[in-house]
C-alpha cells in the first residue's frame, strides 16, 4: 500500500518537474524569440544598437561598485552580478515591445499591396524603408524599395488611395531605379472650399498672406520673394486674390500703384483712395521709369550702408523707405502690341522692357511687383519674368499648355472646379491652397486704417516726400537726375511745406563740403509720382 503511495507521489513529483521545465523552456522560446524581434528591430533602425552597447557597461558598473553594494552575502552578490551580463539580451527583448509608427504603417502597405496585387515577379510587395513628414506643406514622403518599375505605379494610384485612405498627390521616382517616392496626406484631411480675409492675419510688413493648404499657411516676405504672378482664367477668383493682396501692402504702410488698362473698372473708383491707378500708356511708362531710377538709387544706398534689403536698411535708419508695390491687372495687355500705331507699340515695348528690367534687378530694393494673367501664352512669360518672378500661383487651366508656362507642369489641369483654388509654386514645390476671400464690402475699410495708423506699428497711410533723402543715411549719397522723360515727372509734382525744412536740414549736413546747391528749384522726388 505504501509502496503504491511512494509511487503517485514520485509520479506527481516527476509531472511537477516535467512542468516546470517546460514553463521554462516556453519562457526561454518566448524571451530567445523577443530578443530575435529587438535584433531585427535594432537592424532596421541602426540607432537602437547605441544602448544595445551600453547594456554591456552594466556589470563593469556593478564590479566597480561592488565595495558598496547593500547585499553583504558574497554568493547572492555573485548571483545579482553575473545576471547582469544578459543585460544586452534583456534590452533587445524589451525593445521587442517597443512599437514605432512606421512598423504599424509598414504591415498596412504591405497588406494592401497584397490585397491589390501589386507585387512584383518574386511575389514580393513594395518594402516601406522611410518616412519623412515635410514641414512646408505637411504632405508625408513614404519611400518604397522595390523591383515594380515607376511606369507601373501610375495607373494604379487610384486604387491605392482607396485601398489606404490616403490622398496622393504624387509618385515619382527615389534615389536610384529600385526607391519609389509616394508623397500622401491621410484621407480624411482636406482643403477648406472657403476661407474668410481677416485683418489680424496682417503681422509683419512685407509678408503677404495668400491663404490656407491642407496642413499649412501660404505665404511669403516680399524680401525674400519679391515679386509674384498670379494667373487665372475668368471666375477662378484671381481679381479677388489680387485685391486681396493689395490691401494688405497697403495696411502695412506701402505706396501702392495700379495699372489697369481697362479705364480702372477692374479695381474700381474706392481702389484710388489707398494708391494710383495707372490706365493710359503714357503715365505707366512714366511710373516704371521712375522705379527704375529709384530702384538704382536705393540699390546705391543699400551697399553704402553696408545691407541686403529694405528690412535691414528701415531697421538702421531712423527715417524709413517706404515699399512700392505695382499690380498689374492684365499683363497680356501692356505685351499685346498688335493693332496698334508705331509710337504706342515702341512705348508698349518700353513698358515690357521696363518690367523685365524690375524683376531681374528690384529683388532687394523694397520694390515688387505682382503681375496679373488672364491667359498667359510665352509672351507674357518671357524668359526674363519667368527667371525672375520665382513665386507663381495659378488656378485651374483646362488645357496643358499654360499650366506647363505657368508652373512648369500640368497640375492645374487636375484643379478641382472651386472658386479661389489655386496652386502656389516656389522652387520645386506647388501646393494646392483656398485663397482667402477679400469682400470689397465688407473688408475693404481705408478709413479705420486711417483712424488706427497712429496705434498699429505695421499700419501708417500717411504719404511721406522724403523716402529719397534719408535722415542719418550718408548725404552724399544724393543725386540730381536729369532726363527728358522725368523733366515731365517733375512738372506734375507739389512742394509741400516740408520742402523747404528738409532742404535746410540738408544743407546743414553738407555746409562743410560747400554743397549747398544740391538741393535746388530742379529737383524732383520719385515718391510724390
Amino acid at each position: 500500500m505504501s509502496s503504491d503511495w511512494e509511487k503517485k507521489v514520485n509520479q506527481e513529483i516527476e509531472n511537477g518537474l516535467n512542468a516546470i521545465i517546460n514553463e521554462i523552456a516556453n519562457v526561454l522560446r518566448i524571451f530567445f524569440f523577443r530578443v530575435g524581434l529587438g535584433f531585427k528591430k535594432a537592424w532596421k533602425n541602426k540607432k537602437l544598437f547605441i544602448g544595445f552597447f551600453l547594456s554591456f557597461l552594466i556589470p563593469i558598473v556593478a564590479r566597480i561598485k561592488s565595495d558598496y553594494f547593500l547585499v553583504d552575502t558574497k554568493f547572492y552578490f555573485k548571483i545579482i552580478y553575473f545576471s547582469t551580463f544578459i543585460a544586452p539580451l534583456f534590452y533587445m527583448a524589451i525593445i521587442s515591445f517597443v512599437n514605432r509608427k512606421g512598423d504599424k504603417v509598414e504591415e498596412e502597405f504591405k497588406k494592401a499591396f497584397e490585397e491589390m496585387g501589386f507585387i512584383d515577379i518574386s511575389g514580393n510587395a513594395p518594402k516601406l524603408i522611410n518616412i519623412k513628414h515635410d514641414e512646408l506643406t505637411g504632405i508625408d514622403q513614404y519611400f518604397f524599395k522595390t523591383y515594380i518599375p515607376l511606369d507601373d505605379w501610375q495607373p494604379k494610384a487610384r486604387l491605392m488611395e482607396s485601398r489606404l485612405n490616403k490622398t496622393i498627390f504624387e509618385i515619382i521616382q527615389g534615389i536610384d531605379k529600385q526607391t519609389v517616392q509616394m508623397n500622401a496626406l491621410e484621407g480624411s484631411v482636406k482643403v477648406s472650399d472657403k476661407l474668410l480675409w481677416s485683418n489680424d492675419l496682417i503681422r509683419e510688413e512685407g509678408v503677404l498672406n495668400f491663404g490656407k493648404s491642407i496642413s499649412s499657411e501660404i505665404k511669403i516676405d516680399l524680401d525674400e520673394q519679391p515679386h509674384v504672378l498670379v494667373a487665372g482664367q475668368t471666375g477662378s477668383g484671381k481679381s479677388v486674390l489680387m485685391r486681396c493682396l493689395l490691401w494688405q501692402v497697403y495696411c502695412q504702410g506701402a505706396d501702392v500703384y495700379m495699372i489697369d488698362f481697362k479705364a480702372g473698372v477692374e479695381f474700381g473708383l474706392d481702389y484710388e483712395k489707398i494708391g494710383k491707378v495707372m490706365t493710359e500708356v503714357d503715365e505707366t511708362l512714366k511710373l516704371l521709369e521712375t522705379l527704375i531710377v529709384e530702384n538704382t538709387d536705393r540699390l546705391k544706398k543699400f551697399r553704402e550702408a553696408k545691407v541686403k534689403n529694405l528690412k535691414e536698411y528701415n531697421k538702421k535708419f531712423k527715417t524709413h523707405l517706404k515699399r512700392k508695390v505695382v499690380f498689374i491687372d492684365e499683363m497680356a495687355q501692356l505685351m499685346d502690341s498688335s493693332g496698334v500705331d508705331k509710337e504706342t507699340k515702341a512705348k508698349l515695348e518700353k513698358i515690357s522692357y521696363c518690367i523685365a528690367t524690375l524683376a531681374r534687378t528690384a529683388r532687394a530694393s523694397g520694390i515688387n511687383l505682382v503681375l496679373g494673367a488672364q491667359r498667359p501664352d510665352a509672351n507674357v512669360m518671357n524668359g526674363q519674368i519667368k527667371n525672375n518672378v520665382t513665386v507663381r500661383v495659378c488656378g485651374r487651366f483646362a488645357d496643358g499648355p499654360v499650366s506647363e508656362i505657368v508652373l512648369g507642369n500640368n497640375k492645374a489641369k487636375k484643379l478641382p472646379e472651386i472658386k479661389g483654388r489655386f496652386l502656389f509654386k516656389v522652387d520645386a514645390n506647388t501646393i494646392e491652397f483656398q485663397a482667402y476671400y477679400f469682400n470689397d464690402d465688407k473688408d475693404f475699410k481705408p478709413e479705420q486704417v486711417e483712424r488706427q495708423k497712429s496705434q498699429d506699428e505695421f499700419i501708417s497711410i500717411k504719404s511721406s516726400d522724403d523716402d529719397l533723402i534719408i535722415e542719418d543715411a550718408p548725404v552724399e549719397n544724393i543725386s540730381v537726375i536729369e532726363n527728358k522723360t522725368f523733366d515731365d515727372i517733375k512738372q506734375e509734382i507739389d512742394v509741400n511745406k516740408d520742402l523747404k525744412q528738409e532742404k535746410q536740414d540738408v544743407n546743414k549736413e553738407l555746409k562743410s563740403k560747400n554743397k549747398t546747391d544740391i538741393l535746388s528749384s530742379k529737383d524732383w522726388d520719385a515718391s510724390n509720382f
